[in-house]
């Protein structure tokens, strides 16, 4: 499909994306790596057919998806917030449930959204603080790591 002349798409800015987790904005990221997955694949064949195989995936496998930005005094206090209220419920219960939905949204030079993921059954895996130090005068980085189970 051709788009009209005069017309510009809406191209997503790798820096510029918001998550949000069941509802609650953990502020804008300027880093995303780990929206992936793999698979293996096997492939049979029938006994006599020689002209296809079946292929046949098997232990699909999502990796865990590390975000970093910028330590910000709104954004990180709220992400600090879910991370003690996630860590602080009952490790049995959390075990029974599904855990949350994380929405990660591309968003355009003007900010408006391109694109969301959906990432399933959500638990945080690390949050890495910034590295501080008075001999540099370099961005405080904070890091997060969610463990899910699937965006597709």
């Amino acid at each position: 499909m051709t788009r009209p002349s005069g017309t510009q798409g809406a191209l997503g800015m790798s820096m510029r994306f918001a998550v949000r987790v069941d509802g609650i904005s953990l502020g804008n990221w300027s880093s995303c790596k780990g929206l992936e997955f793999s698979c293996k694949i096997h492939k049979i064949r029938e006994h006599g057919s020689y002209d296809f195989e079946h292929i046949l995936f098997a232990d699909v496998e999502y990796k865990v998806v590390k975000l970093e930005r910028a330590v910000d005094s709104t954004s990180s206090m709220q992400l600090r917030t879910w991370l003690k209220t996630t860590l602080a419920s009952q490790p049995g219960a959390a075990a029974l449930s599904s855990g949350k939905t994380a929405l990660i949204t591309l968003l355009d030079s003007s900010w408006r959204p391109v694109t969301t993921w959906t990432l399933r059954g959500v638990y945080p895996a690390g949050w890495t603080g910034p590295s501080l130090s008075a001999k540099e005068s370099v961005v405080a980085i904070e890091r997060l790591e969610l463990q899910h189970e699937g965006f597709l």
